[in-house]
């Protein structure tokens, strides 16, 4: 068992170091799983940590606990968008400019030659066509029949 804790920083609208005494992973390690903190807007740390995790627990070492330490751009909830009182824009925007994982692995795909910005850019653009193309279906679709709503319903 590999346990992924996603820390933004934040717990609502309250700082985590606020609210929490000591850290997240001696939680865990109260336990007794081994715990391990990791820059979660790193996606090759992530990787790495990962497959070394899940290679460990293949061959019965676990369980684990990951603290994975990223950022929430956007409020905790969809009526949370004046964020001013919690956190300041200086905050988000040193995250956003200088953390996002999406912007730090692509330039490292085009600074180790994996990828050019424009093969990046077609990649993106095909996303985001896929995604449009899954919202207009999605919207178009047809409510399911109201005898549906307990199918694949399981209790044991």
């Amino acid at each position: 068992m590999i346990y992924a804790c996603e820390n933004n920083g934040y717990s609502e609208y309250t700082k985590t170091e606020e609210i929490a005494a000591g850290s997240i992973t001696a939680r865990a390690e109260a336990f007794g799983i081994e715990a391990h903190r990791v820059d979660g807007q790193d996606v090759l740390a992530v990787n790495d940590l990962t497959r070394k995790l899940v290679a460990r627990a293949r061959k019965g070492e676990g369980p684990f606990f990951m603290e994975l330490m990223t950022y929430r751009y956007h409020g905790h909830h969809v009526g949370d968008i004046n964020r001013e009182y919690y956190r300041s824009k200086a905050e988000e925007k040193e995250w956003k400019d200088n953390r996002d994982p999406i912007i730090r692995f692509r330039a490292h795909l085009v600074s180790e030659g994996i990828a050019t910005e424009d093969d990046l850019d077609a990649m993106n653009a095909e996303v985001e066509k896929d995604a449009a193309e899954a919202v207009a279906y999605a919207l178009d679709a047809a409510y399911p029949d109201a005898s549906e709503v307990d199918m694949h319903v399981f209790a044991a």
